[in-house]
Order: structure tokens, then sequence, then C-alpha cells
């Protein structure tokens, strides 16, 4: 039998260190973002294979998305997370992936407040979709 598997690859809870907000106070120093990154692609012949050349290396994925929020500053959680998914996405073999942001102690009274966003791409590899929720 064979199988041409979608493989799905979560990457949990992972630490940003970041320089984000709109108050004066927020761009001094680098916040704590938390991220949980979910990104799907053709893993058939990884699966076959058992080679890491043929699937999407997360290790990878995740190397990338911290050497490129280093270098940048944002005021929008939602700028920020369209960052981080436009360089999951740079990897054509992805089809979809979407990004769960959460910033820490924003509101009195709420553990965080969180922006999620997807991208999706077509059956050409273009990006056609991207959507907040």
């Amino acid at each position: 039998m064979k199988i041409d598997p979608l493989i799905r690859v979560h990457i949990k809870e992972v630490k940003l260190y970041v320089l984000i907000g709109t108050r004066p106070e927020e761009r001094l120093l680098p916040q704590e973002l938390m991220a949980d990154i979910t990104f799907e692609y053709d893993g058939s012949l990884a699966a076959q294979t058992d080679v890491l050349a043929h699937a999407v290396d997360y290790a990878a994925v995740h190397a990338l998305i911290l050497e490129r929020i280093s270098t940048t500053k944002f005021l929008l959680l939602e700028r920020l997370a369209a960052f981080i998914l436009s360089v999951i996405m740079e990897d054509v073999r992805i089809m979809q992936a979407t990004l769960l942001l959460e910033k820490k102690a924003v509101l009195p009274g709420a553990k965080s407040v969180g922006v999620g966003i997807t991208a999706k791409r077509s059956g050409m590899g273009k990006i056609n979709t991207l959507r907040c929720y």
C-alpha cells in the first residue's frame, strides 16, 4: 500500500524575544512572546526515504524565525505574526502554515493577548490566502 502523507508539523510554545509594542516603555527592551507554529507539507518522499533533505527541517524553520526577528522591531502583534508567517512560507514545499502568537501580561486579569494567522499556498505555488483570526 502506498501512502502519500500530508505531514503536519507542530512547534509548541516557542519563546521569542522581540522589540514590540506601541507604548514607549515597551520599546526599551525585547519582550518575551510565545508562539505555536503549525505547518503542512507533502511528506511522501520523506516518509519513503527517511532522509532529512526530503523533509521540511523544523529545526531550520525555527532557527530562521529566531534569526529574522532578532534584527527587527514591531509595533503590532498582527505585523509580527504576518512577518513570521512569511518567513515560514519561504520554503515553497510548505502548503499551509498557522501561527498563534501570544504576549503575556498585557491586560489586567488576562494571562495573555494573542493573534492567530494562517497562510495557504495555491496549487500553483503562490500564497493565495492570508487570514488573521
